[in-house]
């Protein structure tokens, strides 16, 4: 439990910083960033759901 705590305030970080320097190039950066935040994002959700399936295991 304590380790995807510690990964969702790594992702947090990373986002912010991701935005942070994301205003700066415009050009290349922007057409370069969703791709690979939702990539992020997606494969977020897709290790946050197998987490919940494995909860539920031990739990019954």
């Amino acid at each position: 439990m304590m380790a995807s705590h510690t990964d969702v305030g790594y992702a947090q970080k990373g986002g912010s910083d991701c935005r942070d320097v994301s205003p700066v190039p415009l050009g290349s950066k922007e057409s370069h960033d969703p791709p690979t935040v939702s990539g992020w994002l997606r494969a977020k959700s897709l290790h946050s759901i197998m987490n919940e399936d494995k909860m539920n295991e031990m739990i019954v």
